[in-house]
């Protein structure tokens, strides 16, 4: 008991506390000053928490209490240790630790309960189910809560427009084609399709025409009705204008040509109607004729190149024909091979689609929600950078209109069965599903953030911010003295060689467009060449635009049993509040000087914004301290999964191109550089209520050890940096990353 200081209650006392045994102030445990206190930044998230890293001891009321609550609670049970200290001027007790005990760590020994002490609380809960995947739209936390019903909001598309590029080619081994008819007289006629091959797919009715096909029309002016597979372009879902254009050769070999009196050979590009029943509408004949020694072993060709009107229902196949009558009583027969087939066709589209709605979350309530349903908390997060005046924040934050949804949405899918006769119809919906983390950390990678836990009053919170307010760059906190024992290393964790920026989807569509999207992954070089580190930011969720826009094509509505690649991925969205009250994307008009260049359709292009150098630039006053001593040298273009070919101007900046390099002085300025500065000052009441204390900076409270450290170096020169570590007992030792000023 020789370390129990017998005053404490006079100047500093220890308070426990529990939801079912309310409080008690206890003896000093055994071991505290010896204790490894520390404040730290977390590695991942850019907030000060505190770490204790040695057991402390408990007697007397203090592990009556302990052991009590334990007993009935076991280790999931939260005690809150309190330690507060007399204000050295006012005699007004102050808090200078407070955090929980962690009971997975009690043990008792000699009348005695020793146990670790840490920052706890929902800390504790967040880290250990931050990856736990959970549905947005569930009404429970995992602890079985009940929480409220998902509050959506709506979007509406005014849709993207979108380059379609389908391409088939003849296969070599497939280059023929064949026709075959007999009569007695009367008149006979075949239809047989251009073997074509399908090569690049992007509209969904496109098909490779199945080259046994051979349809029986007897008709002169060839309006039998098809066979699905005589076509290349199957039963329009929508009204389209096509651009075909292919240019044909091909050889003629009568192989019987017996008892006909006359006959004609054709190639046509026909167009049937009606859906599914294929009934013939209209053709145009590129090329006939009827004269067996014109014919007979010749090579011919024809051109087509020319932007045609298809309405929904409609399809398209380009064939062969022949026709011919017999002489009477007589078999009569007439067997045509084609061969040397050789073609590609190509067909381009500007398709668009009608406006659709989706419904979406906001980011704030996205991460409310995900903070409830993983700490069984509700009202505990906090972000004015995400915050919104309807959630009654003072103005909306930067962050504010950034949207989330999924395909699913998207189609118009929800958790009702779908209205049907068929029992068997399964409903395909499956709920938007993610984590903590993956929600964090993929917004981290289009808009620098960081994270906190804090307390207001006596209720803890989760914090999110701008990764800059984190770093803020005023003096908050001043030591008296000149530091001692200093020590300089290079930060090397903090150099890059390398960049990474976009998201690990996007750019590959079965719909083969993907040349165009430039939301993609993009990398990027530095002169760094002394260290082989990379900085990635790239998003498990999506930003690109192709993929919402080939999910909405195939709404619940007319695809009610069929799933698309995108229908479980999470797309997040930069949004505008519009009149109605609804939510429109942001266009290039919101956010950029001029039109951008490089991208097909830029007017009805979305989330530019989010585009990989967009995203590079933001990120910049962060990779670019170690770039300081390089400002004539470039950061340089490496790779890219799309497009890069797209130039942005955002207003009052530069243009820039995905593929283009810049040079260092045009990245934002650097809010560090990568020194490492480790000394002793001693820590006493007055630079602890400094470090855990608060400065209000243009309007906003700011932790005080999220400022800058100004201290008196080993020069006696006046120096600051940001806080990393601080261990408070015994001399004080010190961890800052050097400022750059």
């Amino acid at each position: 008991m020789g370390n129990i200081n017998p005053a404490y209650f006079d100047r500093v006392r220890y308070i426990l506390s529990s939801k079912s045994q309310g409080s008690v102030i206890t003896t000093e445990p055994i071991g505290w000053h010896s204790d490894e206190k520390e404040l730290a930044r977390h590695e991942q998230y850019h907030g000060i928490v505190s770490r204790f890293s040695n057991s402390s001891k408990y007697v007397g009321n203090g592990k009556d209490f302990i052991q009590l609550v334990y007993d009935i609670e076991g280790i999931n049970a939260e005690i809150k240790l309190r330690r507060e200290e007399k204000h050295p001027l006012t005699d007004i007790w102050t808090l200078t630790y407070s955090g929980y005990l962690d009971l997975s760590t009690w043990e008792t020994e000699n009348d005695q309960i020793s146990i670790k002490f840490n920052s706890g609380g929902i800390e504790q809960l967040l880290k250990s189910r931050e990856s736990e995947q959970v549905e947005i739209d569930r009404i429970t936390t995992i602890d079985g809560k009940s929480i409220p019903e998902l509050r959506p909001i709506t979007i509406e598309f005014d849709g993207r427009r979108i380059f379609l590029k389908t391409k088939y080619d003849i296969k070599a081994v497939e280059n023929k084609s064949y026709l075959y008819n007999q009569t007695n007289g009367q008149t006979r006629g075949s239809t047989a399709p251009v073997p074509f091959s399908l090569v690049n797919k992007s509209h969904e009715s496109a098909q490779s025409p199945v080259t046994s096909t051979l349809v029986g029309d007897n008709s002169w002016e060839r309006n039998a009705n098809g066979e699905i597979g005589l076509l290349f372009f199957a039963i329009s879902d929508r009204d389209r204008m096509l651009k075909l254009k292919f240019d044909i050769k091909f050889k003629v070999n009568f192989l019987n040509f017996d008892d006909i009196n006359f006959f004609r050979f054709w190639l046509r590009l026909v167009t049937y109607n009606n859906g599914s029943n294929l009934n013939f509408k209209e053709h145009r004949i590129l090329f006939t004729d009827d004269n067996y020694d014109r014919l007979q072993g010749n090579t011919f060709s024809a051109f087509f190149d020319e932007t045609i009107t298809l309405l929904a229902g409609e399809s398209l196949a380009l064939v062969f024909d022949q026709n011919f009558d017999g002489a009477n009583g007589h078999s009569a027969h007439l067997e045509t091979s084609i061969e040397n087939i050789e073609s590609s066709l190509y067909i381009d589209e500007d398709s668009f689609f009608e406006k659709s709605t989706t419904k979406a979350i906001l980011y704030h309530d996205f991460l409310d929600r995900l903070v409830t349903i993983g700490t069984n908390k509700e009202n505990a997060f906090y972000s004015d950078f995400l915050g919104r005046t309807d959630l009654g924040y003072p103005v909306d934050g930067p962050g504010s209109l950034t949207g989330a949804y999924h395909g699913f949405w998207i189609r118009q899918f929800d958790k009702l069965p779908i209205p049907s006769e068929e029992p068997k119809v399964e409903n395909l919906f499956k709920p938007l599903t993610t984590s903590f983390k993956e929600a964090v950390s993929s917004l981290d990678c289009i808009l620098p953030v960081g994270l906190s836990i804090e307390t207001v009053g006596n209720k803890e919170r989760v914090r999110l911010e701008e990764l800059s307010f984190f770093y803020n760059n005023n003096v908050t906190i001043r030591l008296p003295f000149q530091v001692k024992n200093v020590k300089r290393s290079v930060a090397t964790e903090y150099y890059y060689s390398g960049l990474e920026f976009g998201n690990e989807q996007g750019g590959t569509y079965e719909e083969a467009c993907g040349l165009d999207e430039p939301n993609t992954k993009s990398t990027y070089t530095t002169v760094i060449t002394k260290v082989t580190q990379k900085y990635s930011k790239v998003a498990k969720y999506r930003t690109d635009t192709y993929g919402p826009e080939f999910a909405r094509r195939k709404p619940k509505s007319l695809n009610d049993t069929e799933d698309t690649p995108y229908d479980n991925d999470i797309f997040l969205t930069d949004l505008k509040r519009d009149l109605s009250g609804i939510f429109k994307q942001r266009k290039w008009q919101d956010d950029f000087e001029k039109e951008p260049t490089g991208i097909f359709s830029p007017e009805t292009a979305t989330n530019l914004r989010y585009s990989p150098f967009n995203c590079l630039i933001r990120h910049s006053w962060w990779f670019g301290g170690g770039l300081k001593k390089y400002l004539t040298d470039y950061v340089r273009y490496g790779s890219s999964m799309a497009n890069s070919q797209l130039k942005t101007k955002l207003i009052g900046k530069p243009e820039y191109a995905e593929n283009g390099d810049i040079i260092n002085s045009e990245l934002m300025k650097p809010r560090f550089f990568p020194e490492w500065i480790e000394f002793e000052h001693i820590v006493n009441f007055d630079i602890m209520q400094q470090v855990e204390g608060s400065t209000v900076i243009l309007g906003k409270e700011v932790k005080n050890f999220y400022g800058l450290v100004e201290f008196t170096n080993e020069k006696n020169e006046k120096e600051k940096g940001f806080l990393f570590n601080l261990k408070p007992n015994g001399k004080g030792t010190w961890k800052l990353l050097k400022a750059n000023r």
